[in-house]
């Protein structure tokens, strides 16, 4: 790396917005993700827009059998018939899903068939109010981690058997937070949606760290995308997209490092791992924000619990 690819690497904006993208490019494999996904089947979460949109659509271009798992069944049926004009020949699938609603993800595991090869947990909300979904979890914690942690769960046994893999959509707004599980809750006097938002990516990156240890058959890597142009950008950040909009990176770039997890072979086994633009990232560079392992430890059981309440294993 050059010493201008430091310094603009150092500043965040630039390593982040749609330039870095271009800069990081240059290291890529191209052979990497010119791969035959033929035989393989996927699923991804929140694929009707955005990031899971374009993840599913790459997927799908290599020949992959995609699910795509959508809480509206209105804008899953208008992404599936955009993407089945674009890729005719694609074997694709809308599945009606949402996350955040842990017995529904149970059902759902439990209807839908076949072997699965790559879980892509994209689905995720950033609200600005405090809500509660019917299970009693805070609505960020249960879409961004509960539903994600239960359906790898109820999913895990095809996973071990293909030898797949689960790659979960992070954040880099995780790096400026340390766990604080009463915050991940919603546990808190005043209720800060970023600040949720952050806290609930944090906790992705810990459990797929922990279940990278429990199954080793299975390849486990979180992502961050980077600031990419997104609906739910532009929805729940206004002002940051006001300010940002001619230097996000477009949903494709902010995919790659999703699709280029998904399908490389030389990745096999590298689990555990936080990656941005397809290398491998530290997940504190700010030391303060190491939690405990004892914090670790009941995240776990944390998550835990709460699926078992809900799905009643």
């Amino acid at each position: 790396m050059s010493l201008l690819d430091s310094v603009l690497d150092a500043s965040v904006a630039f390593s982040f917005d749609r330039t870095g993208f271009r800069r990081h490019a240059r290291r890529f494999v191209p052979g990497d993700t010119q791969v035959s996904m033929r035989g393989k089947t996927v699923l991804v979460t929140g694929a009707n827009s955005g990031i899971g949109f374009a993840i599913s659509k790459a997927l799908a271009a290599l020949g992959a059998t995609v699910h795509l798992a959508c809480r509206d069944e209105g804008r899953g049926q208008r992404a599936l018939e955009t993407l089945r004009a674009e890729l005719p020949t694609a074997d694709l699938h809308l599945q009606l899903l949402d996350v955040s609603v842990l017995s529904e993800v149970q059902r759902f595991a439990e209807r839908l068939r076949g072997p699965i090869d790559v879980l892509v947990n994209n689905a995720g909300v950033l609200p600005d109010t405090l809500s509660r979904t019917a299970e009693g979890h805070e609505v960020t914690f249960a879409t961004n981690v509960l539903g994600p942690h239960a359906l790898t769960s109820a999913l895990m046994p095809r996973l071990v058997v293909a030898r797949g893999r689960v790659i979960t959509i992070a954040s880099g707004g995780m790096l400026t937070q340390k766990l604080d599980l009463k915050v991940l809750q919603g546990d808190v006097e005043r209720f800060d949606g970023v600040v949720a938002y952050a806290q609930t990516k944090r906790a992705e990156v810990i459990l797929s760290e922990q279940w990278a240890v429990k199954q080793p058959e299975v390849t486990f890597s979180t992502m961050h995308p980077g600031w990419a142009d997104t609906p739910a950008v532009r929805s729940s950040l206004p002002r940051f997209y006001a300010v940002m909009k001619r230097l996000l990176r477009t949903p494709e770039q902010g995919a790659d490092t999703a699709v280029w997890l998904a399908v490389a072979p030389r990745l096999e086994g590298k689990s555990g791992l936080f990656w941005f633009d397809r290398a491998p990232a530290a997940t504190h560079p700010l030391r303060w924000t190491r939690e405990s392992s004892t914090d670790r430890e009941l995240l776990w059981g944390l998550v835990e619990a709460a699926c078992a309440t809900a799905t009643g294993r």
